[in-house]
């Protein structure tokens, strides 16, 4: 018996962030926080030197959890899997269009996680890395460059809030 459900969908490939210039570019980038978690994103460029982009090729990924916000190795463990899992499953409703450049996505842990998660098996810290590590993906999407809007579908307030703050042009 299989356990992913997804399992006949084509995957979608993740690629690991390694080179510190990356890290570092990726870092000063833009970025959409929820909750602890921080995702800076950006286009792949050359100082990356990654692989020509392919089709199964779906994103280039790096995670900051610093041993500070977050001591235990199982934990920061857990959070790069439900990570990888949440955005491999967001990839395949969101399949990258041809030409358009290939995502670098830094996920970033800014605080500490709440104390009542002592553990890795916690049912609830997992459904809560879910629930926050979607909503980063979902306002990634809805800044991601290159998006087209989809018709009939009325924008979010904050998406209206943050365009009259910027003003005209």
């Amino acid at each position: 018996m299989s356990r992913n459900p997804d399992e006949g969908a084509a995957p979608a490939k993740l690629l690991a962030l390694l080179r510190p210039e990356s890290f570092g570019a990726s870092l000063r980038a833009r970025w959409v926080q929820a909750g602890e978690f921080r995702l800076h994103y950006r286009s792949a460029s050359e100082q990356d030197a990654l692989p020509e982009p392919t089709a199964q090729l779906a994103c280039v990924v790096g995670f900051v959890l610093p041993k500070r916000q977050c001591k235990h190795a199982a934990r920061r463990n857990l959070i790069r899997r439900v990570a990888r899992e949440c955005l491999r499953a967001h990839l395949r409703a969101h399949p990258r269009e041809p030409g358009q450049a290939l995502p670098v996505l830094v996920l970033r842990l800014q605080t500490r996680l709440d104390a009542r998660w002592r553990s890795a098996q916690s049912d609830a810290l997992r459904r809560y890395l879910h629930q926050t590590l979607g909503q980063l993906l979902r306002d990634w999407e809805a800044k991601r460059p290159g998006r087209q809007q989809e018709p009939g579908s009325v924008p979010r307030a904050a998406d209206a809030a943050q365009g009259q703050e910027a003003g005209p042009g």
